[in-house]
C-alpha cells in the first residue's frame, strides 16, 4: 500500500518532468518565459536565480506577505511545501520540515533560523524566533539538510528572514493598522510600520520598523473570574543603518528589541475549548535583544563578507503539572556571540565559489523551581546551564563548476567542531564536557534545459550534536543524509513549477523518553533511538490565470519511519506530531473598480493530515507501558480576504479560520490525558486592516 501511494504521488510529477524536458530540449536555450519573473535568492550565500539553485528553496516576497495579511511565518506555513508549524503556547512554535520533528526534550532544533546574516537559533526546541513579518524584503525557506553552509541546527532546513534595506536616495515607508474580533474572545489589534530616509544622499540611510499588538485571548478561567485569559501583548522595534561610502564598501548595522508577555499556554477543556478550570495564572515572558553588523567589500574578483552578531534572549514561563498539584517556574537566559567571515567569487566565470570560517559562543542559565500543593518541590529545583553551554567553530566551502552550456557540478563541505558543557549548582553537578565534530558534505549536479528551466540532483548531510539532559544523562549526536531530485521551471509568463522527490536517512536519531518524577508528572529526556528513513515529495505551482486570477498550490508528503524498536519508538512509526500530507491552495484576483481604484480578493485553503503523539515508559518488571497514545484529526482551514486599493492605501476585510474549525492539536502536557485538556486551534477571527504608504 505504501509503495502504491508513492507511485501515485510520483507519477504526475514524473510525467510532467518528462514532457517538459522534451519540450525544453526541442526549444534549446530559448523560452517564452519572461526571465524577469525569476526570483533572485541568496540561499547559497551568493546572488542566484532561484531556477539556478540546486536546492529546494521557497522564496516568499514582500508583496505575497502583504497580500496574505501574514504577521508571522505560521500564517504562511502551508504555502511552503513540507513546512508545518504548531503553536503549543502563544509565541512558542515548533517548526517542522520534511516530516522531521525535534521532539520535546533538550538539544538543538532541526530547523535553523537566520535574521539577515545572523543565526538566531537557541538550544531550545519549543521556542522559535520572535521575528514578525513586518517590512521584510523576503523570506527564504531552504528545505532539506543545510549543514554545508549553515551548520548544525539546520538538519531539516533553514529559514532566512531578510529585512528591507534603507533607501539612500528617498524617504519612504508605511503604516498598517489591524483591528479584529475573536470568536468566544476579545478584541485584538495591531499597529506596525516602517520609515526610511537617507542620512547622507547616496551614502547612508536609516530605516526603522516597529510593531505593537495585542493577540486576543479566548479561554476563560471561571474559578478566577477571568475572561480571555490567554491573550498576549508584544512589541518590537528594529532599526537598520546602511552606509555605502563607495561602490565597493557596504556596512549594515541592524538591531532588534522585542518584548512578549502573556499566559504560558493555550490549554483548555477538550469538551469546551473556551474554558479552563484554574485557580491561578501562569505568566510567561520572552524578551530578545539582538545586534548584527555586516561589512562587505568588493575586491573585484571576490567579495569579502563579515557578519558579527550578538543575541540575548530571556524566557520566563510557568507550567502546571500532575493535574495542577505541581507548579514549575522556568527562568532562563541565553546569550550568544557569532562571527562569520567568508569570500565569494564575482562575475560569471565557469567557477563560482564561497569559502569561510564561523564561530559561536553560547551560554545559558536556568533558575527552575517548583511547588507541590504550595510547598517547595525539590525534584524540580535546578540552577545551572539550560541544559548546556557551547563553544563551536567551523570552516566551510562550496563551489560550482560550469562544465558546459547546460551542465554544472557543485560540491561543498563543512567541518564542524562543538564543545558542550553542562553543570548546575543546585543540585551540585558537573561541570561535564563533551566534544563533537562532523563533516557535512553536499554534492549536486544540474542540467539546464533552458534559461528558465533546470533539473538537479543533490546529496547532502546534516548534523546535530549530542549533549546532556537536565538530569545529567548523556546522548550521542545524530545525522541525516538526504538525496533529492528536483525540477524548477518558468513554463510561460506567470507559470512557475517547483517539484522535488527526496529520500531521507536518519542515523542515531534523538528522541524523547518519559521519566516520572512524581505521580502524574513526567520529565522529557532525550535518548538515541536508532535509525529512521523514508521518501518524500514536494511540489509547488504558481500560475496567472485568465481574468487576472492567480493560483498557488503546494503539496508536501513524507513517509519517514523508525527502523528499530525500543522503549521510545517502534519500527514503522512516524515521528510524533508529523503529518504525512500537508497542502494548500490559494486563489486571488485584482480588478479595476474605477476612479483609480482596484478591488482585491483572495481565498486560502490549508490542510494537514492527522498525526500521532505516543509516549512510552519502561517499567521495573521489564515491560513497556504506553502512557499516552493520541491521534489528531484532519486540520482544514479557510482564510478569506477582500478589499479595495488606491494608489497609496488599502482597506482589507479579513476572516481567518472561516468555518471556525478547532481540532485538538496536542493533549495536555505532560502526558496526563485524564484531565481532558489540550491545545486547540485559534478560533475564527474577523477584522479590518488599513495600510497607508508614502514616498514610494
Amino acid at each position: 500500500m505504501k509503495s502504491r501511494a508513492l507511485v501515485l504521488l510520483l507519477t504526475p510529477f514524473a510525467a510532467f518532468l518528462a514532457a517538459h524536458s522534451a519540450h525544453a530540449q526541442t526549444a534549446g536555450a530559448s523560452t517564452s518565459a519572461d526571465s524577469s519573473q525569476v526570483i533572485t535568492v541568496t540561499a547559497t550565500k551568493r546572488n542566484e536565480r532561484i531556477t539556478d539553485v540546486p536546492l529546494a528553496v521557497t522564496a516568499i516576497g514582500a508583496s505575497e506577505i502583504r497580500d496574505r495579511g501574514a504577521v508571522d511565518l505560521r500564517d504562511m506555513q502551508y504555502s511552503v511545501p513540507g513546512l508545518n508549524i504548531q503553536e503549543q503556547t502563544p509565541g512558542a512554535n515548533r517548526i517542522q520540515l520534511r516530516g522531521v520533528n525535534a521532539g520535546f526534550g533538550t538539544g538543538l532544533p532541526i530547523v535553523g533560523s537566520y535574521l539577515d546574516e545572523m543565526g538566531i537559533t537557541i538550544d531550545q526546541q519549543s521556542r522559535d524566533s520572535l521575528v514578525q513579518l513586518v517590512d521584510m524584503s523576503r523570506v527564504e525557506v531552504l528545505r532539506g539538510p543545510q549543514g554545508t553552509l549553515y551548520g548544525e541546527g539546520s538538519m531539516a532546513g533553514t529559514i532566512r528572514y531578510l529585512t528591507r534595506n534603507p533607501s539612500l536616495t528617498k524617504t519612504d515607508g508605511f503604516v498598517e493598522a489591524n483591528l479584529y474580533q475573536q470568536k468566544d474572545g476579545g478584541m485584538g489589534h495591531r499597529l506596525s510600520g516602517a520609515v526610511g530616509t537617507p542620512l547622507m544622499q547616496g551614502k547612508a540611510g536609516l530605516r526603522i520598523a516597529a510593531g505593537s499588538d495585542k493577540l486576543a485571548g479566548w479561554i476563560d478561567y471561571p474559578q478566577m473570574g477571568l475572561k480571555d485569559a490567554n491573550g498576549v501583548k508584544r512589541y518590537f522595534v528594529r532599526p537598520k543603518l546602511l552606509i555605502q561610502p563607495n561602490e565597493k564598501l557596504s556596512i549594515s548595522l541592524l538591531a532588534l528589541h522585542a518584548r512578549y508577555e502573556g499566559d504560558s499556554d493555550n490549554i483548555a477543556s477538550v469538551a469546551d475549548p473556551k474554558v479552563r478550570q484554574r485557580t491561578t495564572q501562569f505568566p510567561a515572558k520572552d524578551n530578545s535583544d539582538l545586534a548584527n553588523a555586516i561589512v562587505t567589500y568588493d575586491f573585484g574578483p571576490v567579495t569579502l563578507t563579515s557578519s558579527t552578531g550578538y543575541l540575548k534572549r530571556d524566557l520566563l514561563f510557568t507550567a502546571s503539572l500532575s493535574g495542577g498539584a505541581i507548579r514549575a517556574t522556568f527562568d532562563s537566559s541565553y546569550k550568544q556571540w557569532n562571527q562569520e567571515l567568508r569570500l565569494s567569487s564575482n562575475g560569471d566565470g565557469p567557477l563560482q565559489y564561497t569559502v569561510g570560517v564561523w564561530a559561536r559562543d553560547y551560554t545559558s542559565l536556568i533558575d527552575r523551581s517548583g511547588t507541590f500543593n504550595g510547598a517547595a518541590f525539590a525534584p524540580l529545583r535546578r540552577v545551572g546551564t539550560d541544559p548546556v553551554d557551547s563553544k563551536s567553530s567551523a570552516i566551510f566551502g562550496d563551489a560550482t563548476w560550469k562544465l558546459s552550456k547546460r551542465v554544472e557540478l557543485s560540491a561543498g563541505g563543512r567541518y564542524y567542531n562543538d564543545e558542550r558543557t553542562s553543570q548546575s549548582t543546585t543540585p551540585a553537578f558537573g561541570p561535564v564536557t563533551a566534544k563533537f565534530n562532523a563533516f557535512s558534505p553536499r554534492v549536486s549536479g544540474r542540467y539546464e534545459w533552458s534559461r528558465n528551466a533546470s533539473s538537479y540532483a543533490t546529496l547532502s548531510k546534516g548534523f546535530r550534536s549530542g549533549g546532556f539532559n537536565g538530569n545529567g544523562t548523556f546522548y550521542e549526536p545524530e545525522s541525516l543524509q538526504n538525496f533529492e531530485v528536483g525540477h524548477k521551471a518558468v513554463l510561460a509568463p506567470g507559470l512557475f513549477f517547483d517539484g522535488v522527490v527526496y529520500y531521507a536517512d536518519y542515523k542515531d536519531r534523538q528522541a524523547q523518553s518519559a521519566i516520572e518524577i512524581s505521580p502524574g508528572a513526567f520529565q522529557a529526556t532525550t535518548k538515541n533511538v536508532g535509525k529512521a528513513s523514508g521518501p518524500g515529495v514536494e511540489a509547488a505551482v504558481n500560475a496567472k490565470l485568465p481574468a487576472g486570477i492567480e493560483l498557488t498550490a503546494t503539496l508536501g508528503w513524507n513517509d519517514i519511519r523508525a527502523k528499530s524498536s525500543n522503549v521510545e519508538v517502534l519500527a514503522g512509526e512516524r515521528f510524533d506530531m508529523v503529518s504525512a500530507l500537508t497542502s494548500s491552495l490559494s486563489l486571488s484576483q485584482r480588478f479595476a473598480v474605477g476612479a483609480g481604484l482596484k478591488g482585491m480578493w483572495r481565498v486560502d485553503y490549508q490542510h494537514a493530515d492527522p498525526y500521532s503523539f505516543i509516549v512510552r515508559q519502561a517499567q521495573p518488571n521489564g515491560t513497556i507501558a504506553t502512557v499516552q497514545n493520541w491521534k489528531s484529526t484532519n486540520q482544514d482551514f479557510f482564510n478569506v480576504r477582500a478589499g479595495v486599493e488606491g494608489a497609496d492605501w488599502s482597506l482589507m476585510f479579513d476572516v481567518k479560520n472561516l468555518f471556525d474549525k478547532r481540532p485538538l492539536v496536542l493533549p495536555v502536557v505532560p502526558y496526563n490525558a485524564t484531565t481532558g485538556e489540550g491545545v486547540s486551534v485559534t478560533p475564527r477571527t474577523v477584522g479590518l486592516t488599513y495600510r497607508r504608504s508614502f514616498g514610494g
